[in-house]
């Protein structure tokens, strides 16, 4: 494990753009979730190492504060021309949500970082909204952030925290054998209490309306995917780009936290290095990731129109391209009921999801 965090760590393919390669003192990142971790950490290294303004939101306000002065503190005594301005945001507010953007509507802002997550607990009752709160801290509140943002800033580059975790929602049900299928949707409160793909109809019309379940990270995670491959549907000539961080330490999980844990024995990417694929969407240029993924153009993309992924290496790669979203899995059975869960579906299902989420923000 140590090894192979080694070399994610120190033998990346792709080297990140040097601090003399533009002016990115010019640019203003907003960054969810920025006062820990993956949030804290990149708001960190572009403020510092790229003098770029870096406006940081976040739950608490004496969280928020601490972190933005740490980072001053550091630009005061090095040559940076960045800075970073605390702001208060709780994604679990749709009303705080809407007041944090209308603190933003003067401000240029050129990258939305939609970082803010949780892993939520079982059985966590619906919200004001009568939602899975897990959906609306970490999928709709960041959903309707980027479309308010987007009015003013139609060049937005949006970039979300997703994670390796969504490919779950269709590995188990693609390859575990019949018998052990059927043996795990006996168990209840297993990690495959969710539905073939996770994000389905009828999770957009009862799922979303329910209470917390065990793989509520997975499918909140997976509507991260599915936002960034519809962004560019809607919004013709933006950038929109999925991180999957790989295993990263962080303050997410109780046992990732405290002087002694897996980050600290080397099990796992520090949140210091393992932001490497979040600076790389932030900062490479756009004419850079689609040349990678088309070695021609993009117009050779099979999926040009979407968004795309950067893995835990800092490589670009198409969403659901990997064995189990192909197209060979439109009909397998998983139980008594067939499923698909092939790409094509997950596609369909994005611009479902899409529409889902502004009839909520509609409502509410």
């Amino acid at each position: 494990m140590m090894g192979l965090v080694y070399i994610m760590d120190v033998h990346v393919p792709k080297p990140l753009p040097s601090a003399n390669d533009g002016n990115y003192s010019d640019m203003t990142v907003v960054i969810t979730g920025a006062n820990a971790g993956v949030g804290y950490e990149t708001s960190k290294q572009l403020a510092v190492d790229y003098g770029i303004n870096v406006i940081m939101g976040c739950r608490s306000k004496v969280k928020c504060d601490n972190a933005a002065s740490s980072i001053n503190h550091v630009i005061a005594s090095s040559n940076s021309k960045g800075s970073a301005t605390p702001m208060i945001v709780d994604l679990a507010d749709l009303s705080s949500v809407q007041s944090f953007i209308s603190q933003l509507q003067s401000t240029n802002v050129d990258v939305l970082f939609n970082n803010a997550g949780y892993t939520p607990l079982k059985g966590y009752p619906v919200n004001q909204y009568g939602l899975d709160p897990s959906f609306t801290t970490m999928h709709l509140s960041h959903f309707f952030l980027t479309e308010e943002l987007l009015k003013s800033n139609p060049k937005l580059r949006v970039v979300n925290t997703s994670s390796g975790t969504h490919h779950l929602c269709a590995i188990p049900h693609v390859y575990l054998p019949q018998w052990l299928y059927d043996l795990f949707a006996l168990i209840p409160g297993n990690f495959m209490d969710h539905s073939p793909g996770c994000i389905d109809n009828d999770y957009l019309t009862k799922g979303i309306r329910s209470a917390t379940i065990s793989s509520a990270y997975f499918e909140a995670k997976l509507a991260n995917v599915m936002h960034v491959v519809e962004l560019p549907r809607r919004h013709e000539g933006i950038m929109a780009i999925a991180i999957d961080l790989g295993w990263v330490g962080t303050s997410i999980q109780p046992w990732m936290r405290g002087g002694l844990n897996p980050a600290t024995l080397g099990w796992m990417r520090n949140a210091k290095i393992g932001i490497y694929p979040v600076l790389r969407a932030i900062l490479t240029s756009k004419q850079q990731l689609m040349s990678e993924l088309s070695q021609d153009s993009d117009n050779n993309r099979p999926y040009k129109q979407s968004g795309f992924l950067i893995n835990p290496l800092g490589i670009t790669e198409e969403a659901f391209t990997y064995p189990w979203w192909g197209d060979n899995n439109k009909n397998n059975v998983g139980g008594t009921k067939t499923f698909n869960v092939s790409g094509e579906q997950m596609r369909m299902l994005s611009k479902k999801l899409w529409d889902t989420s502004v009839m909520l923000l509609k409502d509410n």
